[in-house]
Parts: structure tokens; sequence; C-alpha cells
């Protein structure tokens, strides 16, 4: 499961943000951004970005943010 942190940058990776936004958005670093991004793409056996962006368009996740 994603730490809570990790879905909001999961979330914002859906919507198509850069590592420089996603950092923007969430008060963080984007060393930190990317570490988080590669945590998910790790627990999620994922290969990239465009993956985690398509598994967030998939469970409907992006209805739910409405931020």
């Amino acid at each position: 499961a994603l730490a809570e942190r990790e879905r909001e940058v999961a979330l914002r990776v859906g919507r198509g943000l850069a590592n420089a936004q996603i950092a923007a958005d969430l008060f963080m670093s984007v060393p930190t951004v990317k570490t988080h991004v590669s945590r998910i793409l790790a627990k999620l056996s994922l290969d990239n970005r465009v993956q985690i962006a398509l598994l967030v368009h998939d469970a409907g996740l992006l209805d739910e943010d409405a931020t």
C-alpha cells in the first residue's frame, strides 16, 4: 500500500505534472518527489511514470482528487 504522501504524488503524476510542479504543489523538494516516484514504482512493480498515470486513471482516482 502507498503512504499518504506517495498517494498524493501518484495523483499528481496521474494529472501529468512534472516533478518540479509536484514539488511546488506539495511544498517539497524535487529530489523528494523523485524519491517518492521511485518508491511508488517499486511498491507497485511499475517501470515508469506513464504506468503510474495509467494506473491512477484506470482506478478512477483522478475523479476523487478535487485539488
